[in-house]
């Protein structure tokens, strides 16, 4: 399996494309903008993306969908029934599904956001903008925080520490890497943060 990495200037948000080495069908998470250097990269490496993974609607680029559905006939994947004006396959918190050779297993984290999931594909987590290299998903409140850190706690932190966090800004980072270095995960961060 080749994994492929794309990083949009206009909107500073990551793409991330895994497909078969030999080309074929390819799954990508969090369309950014669509140009000509990120279909190069697509048709260079004989990839059709046949699926789509959005990890938060709300933070989507539309345009970049909009053009990627027109030369592509992708499903669309996330947690609400439609995705701009695309009918998407809805995922609950813990559904596992089966995209080529891919096994997929979405989670929810309502704590941050009621539209937005997380993709757990192998040893990788695609996070979105609910967490990051130094970086929690800023909530409304210092409870919805607490609420927050005690949700990653419980169900990523439990996790093997070599797992890799693949965010939709910023650089990759480990899950080893911020249980030790993210500030913004300690119980003891800012009393009464408010994100």
């Amino acid at each position: 399996m080749k994994f492929f990495f794309h990083y949009s200037v206009e909107d500073f948000t990551n793409s991330y494309i895994l497909g078969p080495d030999g080309g074929g069908d390819a799954l990508l998470i969090d369309p950014t903008t669509f140009d000509k250097e990120f279909l190069t990269m697509i048709e260079d490496n004989n990839l059709y993306i046949k699926w789509i993974l959005i990890t938060r609607p709300q933070k989507l680029n539309p345009r970049g969908l909009k053009t990627l559905k027109k030369i592509y006939n992708a499903e669309i994947y996330s947690r609400p029934q439609k995705v701009l004006d695309f009918p998407s396959n809805p995922l609950r918190q813990g559904q596992k599904i089966q995209l080529g050779e891919l096994q997929i297993e979405s989670w929810a984290f309502p704590e941050y956001s009621t539209d937005s999931l997380t993709f757990l594909i192998q040893n990788w987590l695609f996070t979105g903008d609910l967490l990051s290299a130094g970086h929690m998903g800023n909530t409304s409140n210092s409870f919805g925080k607490v609420n927050l850190m005690e949700s990653l706690e419980k169900r990523i932190f439990s996790l093997d520490t070599d797992l890799i966090i693949f965010p939709g800004e910023g650089p990759p980072t480990t899950l080893r890497s911020e249980k030790l270095f993210n500030e913004r995960l300690k119980k003891d961060s800012t009393p009464g943060y408010v994100g």
